[in-house]
């Protein structure tokens, strides 16, 4: 199995949450992530869908429960913890 990029993971996270109107996305039929302008000028038919589960289900399939609210405290705490032993090796 190949490692996830979660560069590129958090990076398109990031991406649905900028481009959603009031909790959703717009996808059309190949799950690229449109606005209602750009889905009108192109003439393209396009589904809702709910920005959190759409993230959810990213972080899902690759093996991360982020839905889970003690799996993303944790993160957080070791994302800050991380942080901190970083800046006192400088």
């Amino acid at each position: 199995m190949q490692t996830p990029n979660w560069n590129l993971v958090i990076d398109k996270a990031l991406e649905v949450l900028r481009m959603s109107d009031n909790g959703f996305v717009l996808l059309d039929m190949y799950n690229n992530l449109m606005t209602p302008e750009e889905a009108a000028f192109r003439k393209i038919s396009v589904t809702p869908y709910n920005a959190a589960k759409f993230i959810q289900a990213q972080f899902s399939a690759l093996g991360l429960d982020i839905a889970d609210k003690h799996v993303r405290i944790k993160l957080i705490a070791l994302l800050e913890e991380y942080d901190r032993l970083q800046k006192s090796k400088i």
